[in-house]
């Protein structure tokens, strides 16, 4: 992360103690080994005083056997199933990077971390509450939610919630070029540090009971089961935490010419770059041809998750719709959408684009909601 976050009761000096009758647990956690980001959490009990833990196997996920083409996938034909736990849909993926798609039926108390993976989430529909040991975020239609592999959480939400998941072996980050030498976003960058929501602290929890922890290792989870609440942190402090940025707290950049998708970029890893499509002003020269052209991705593979508004480079698109424009071959507007492009003045277009360095495969689940024939929507 770009800054310091300092919340609750801490020790004068890390590592060191106050009172001997009141111990408090610290808690390093770090990315890169003790080399990268990290925050200290300090406990009121033992995070690892567990009282049991048990493996459960995860129903594999395959790949279709299904050549590598364009594609139109149709979330919206998933049924709502499951909770944060078990109802999490992969529909594309490849050896660092997962595409999931949550539409539940539930919620549940229990928590869950990815040991593995750093997550984004995005969030299609609803609202709710994400809580994690550091504290909890509010969020809404429109929102990301980054968290950072290794962090537990559970989350609340609406009837209506509708979530994307990206999962990334690599760490997520602000683009590099976002920051000048201190770290801070530079001016001029589509979203600012006070624009960054961390969780707003909370009171630790004393009481026992019976609490949940199912941490993912890809194939199976180790379920945990603790006596003590995983909220149980009194203050922490660090620049690694997860957070929330509202799509509609950013700001797009804009041109006299057409911008290419970099231009968008929100997040990026070494294997991926995540990119969003706000409502904006379209191209200001004279003759301008405000909509995409043309392009053959060479080295990489290109998603997109439409979520509101008028997607004009297209036909057939819904709320909730998945393209995905492989590398090789060429793909942009459909026939008619340039002419129709010509003159308008803008659009209230929210998308979410990542560009994959590795192949995106369709799995077994993503060929279930595939819109056959797609390959040809650009015949006239």
């Amino acid at each position: 992360m770009v800054y310091y976050v300092k919340n609750g009761k801490l020790p004068e000096s890390r590592h060191t103690f106050e009172k001997k009758d009141e111990l408090r647990r610290e808690e390093l956690v770090g990315e890169e080994s003790f080399e990268g980001a990290y925050s200290l959490l300090y406990h009121l009990y033992e995070p690892t005083n567990s009282t049991g833990y048990r493996i459960v196997k995860l129903k594999e996920e395959k790949y279709a056997d299904a050549p590598h083409v364009h594609r139109h996938l149709r979330t919206g034909m998933l049924k709502r199933d499951g909770n944060l736990i078990n109802g999490r849909k992969t529909i594309l993926m490849n050896s660092r990077v997962k595409v999931q798609v949550l539409i539940p039926e539930n919620s549940t108390d229990d928590f869950y971390r990815n040991a593995l993976h750093e997550i984004l989430i995005f969030v299609h529909n609803g609202s709710g509450k994400f809580t994690c040991p550091m504290g909890s975020i509010k969020f809404s239609k429109g929102d990301y939610i980054y968290v950072p592999k290794g962090i537990a959480f559970r989350m609340e939400y609406t009837e209506d919630a509708y979530f994307l998941f990206l999962l990334s072996l690599d760490t997520l980050k602000i683009p590099p070029r976002y920051l000048n030498s201190y770290g801070q976003l530079k001016e001029g960058t589509p979203y600012y540090t006070r624009d960054i929501r961390p969780p707003e602290f909370f009171p630790p929890e004393k009481k026992s009971g019976k609490y949940v922890m199912h941490v993912e290792f890809d194939t199976y989870y180790v379920v945990q089961e603790f006596e003590k609440s995983p909220l149980d942190v009194e203050g922490w402090d660090g620049y690694l935490f997860p957070f929330a940025i509202s799509t509609d707290a950013m700001a797009p950049i804009v041109g006299k010419l057409h911008m290419p998708p970099p231009i968008h970029e929100t997040m990026s890893s070494k294997s991926m770059m995540v990119a969003t499509f706000l409502p904006r002003k379209f191209d200001f020269h004279p003759r301008s041809i405000p909509i995409s052209y043309y392009h053959n991705n060479v080295d990489v593979d290109e998603f997109l998750f439409y979520s509101s508004g008028n997607f004009m480079s297209r036909k057939g698109i819904q709320p909730g719709s998945v393209t995905l424009h492989v590398r090789g071959l060429t793909h942009g507007p459909q026939p008619g959408a340039t002419e129709n492009a010509i003159g308008k003045e803008g659009t209230d277009e929210v998308a979410v684009m990542i560009e994959t360095y590795d192949p995106l495969l369709l799995t077994e689940t993503g060929a279930g909601i595939d819109q056959e024939g797609y390959m040809k929507s650009w015949y006239a």
